[in-house]
Formats: C-alpha cells, sequence, structure tokens
C-alpha cells in the first residue's frame, strides 16, 4: 500500500465517521465511498 492510498482510506474513513455521527448527512458508508473515489480522482491528475 502506498502513501496515497493510505491517505485516501484515512479521509475516506474520517467522512464515514462523520456521517455517522450527523445522520442528516446521509447514508455514511455512501458518503465514504464519494469522498475516496473523489480523491482519487483528483491525486490521479
Amino acid at each position: 500500500m502506498d502513501l496515497r492510498t493510505a491517505f485516501v482510506l484515512t479521509l475516506g474513513g474520517l467522512a464515514v465517521c462523520l456521517a455517522y455521527g450527523n445522520p442528516e448527512l446521509g447514508a455514511a458508508i455512501g458518503i465514504g465511498a464519494v469522498v475516496v473515489t473523489l480523491l482519487l480522482m483528483l491525486l490521479k491528475k
């Protein structure tokens, strides 16, 4: 696992924790998946 993958997974995990703590943010797993996907797309460029 490289540094980029660890960074993205850490931020995705934090997003899931925040979404789980605030139900108005929506489904925690969905938000985590979106954050990880967007970060991977941004870091590839």
